[in-house]
């Protein structure tokens, strides 16, 4: 996705928001992916942690009984409406930036998330360097992203329908990620979380096709008569719109 397009992706947290709604209420894994990162952290009280492309927060406000006391938290994110939609439910401190220059000490971070948003970075091996700065020596990076077949069945609709489906997370995924991180860390390890989706309501998934693109958008407006018999089509002979999900993430120890 070309800088334009991510400007307008993200211009406010409604795209984003679509998109979490349908893994939020489709999910098959009880537990949730949110939970799941939460428990890779390790997170301790005093740490001093960075999320970049925080996003609507919802890592934080999905933990919130969980958090150490006390905490030394920065959100960050390109997107100046996206942290003034999350400054308003989390507390933290909100620095607007993105990858690959990070506006902090080296040495003066001892965690940096860095979820579904590496494959955003044009020079991801700048990034992983400034990543690597910005550590204290035992310092972590994680990072989740998606694999080659996540979400393949929506993909396939899009296409069926004349909406482009580029798969904007193939620059660093699961299967091709370690290659990149070895780039700046030696010491790292991958985690995968199992999931899938199960849709039965084709406004969910309606709105998540919308908010991909402007052009998903006026096709959705255009023919969702259409797209919505496709989906309930499917639901009725299948149950449910079923559809692939993989994901994970990748830990790194700064050494």
């Amino acid at each position: 996705m070309d800088q334009r397009s991510l400007a307008v992706q993200y211009a406010t947290s409604a795209n984003l928001a679509a998109r979490i709604e349908l893994h939020r209420r489709c999910s098959t894994n009880a537990y949730g992916f949110q939970r799941w990162v939460f428990d890779q952290l390790g997170l301790a009280s005093g740490r001093r942690v960075l999320e970049i492309g925080c996003g609507t927060g919802n890592l934080w406000r999905e933990n919130a009984d969980r958090l150490p006391r006390p905490m030394n938290l920065v959100l960050s994110d390109f997107s100046i409406s996206m942290i003034e939609t999350t400054s308003r439910v989390i507390a933290a401190r909100f620095v607007n930036c993105a990858l690959p220059d990070l506006p902090f000490r080296s040495g003066s971070l001892d965690l940096v998330i860095a979820n579904h948003m590496l494959y955003h970075v044009a020079d991801r091996a700048r990034g992983f360097a400034e990543i690597r700065r910005v550590l204290a020596r035992g310092g972590v990076l994680f990072a989740a992203t998606n694999g080659e077949s996540h979400l393949r069945e929506i993909k396939e609709l899009m296409r069926a329908f004349g909406i482009e489906a580029t798969d904007f997370s193939s620059g660093f995924t699961i299967e091709n990620g370690d290659a990149q991180m070895r780039s700046a860390f030696e010491n790292f390890r991958r985690a995968d979380y199992e999931d899938s989706l199960r849709i039965t309501d084709p406004d969910l998934l309606l709105g998540y096709i919308a908010s991909m693109s402007e052009r998903a958008r006026d096709v959705v407006a255009a023919r969702g008569k259409e797209m919505r018999a496709a989906i309930e089509d499917r639901i009725a002979r299948e149950g449910a719109f079923h559809v692939v999900k993989s994901t994970g993430a990748f830990v790194a120890v700064n050494e």
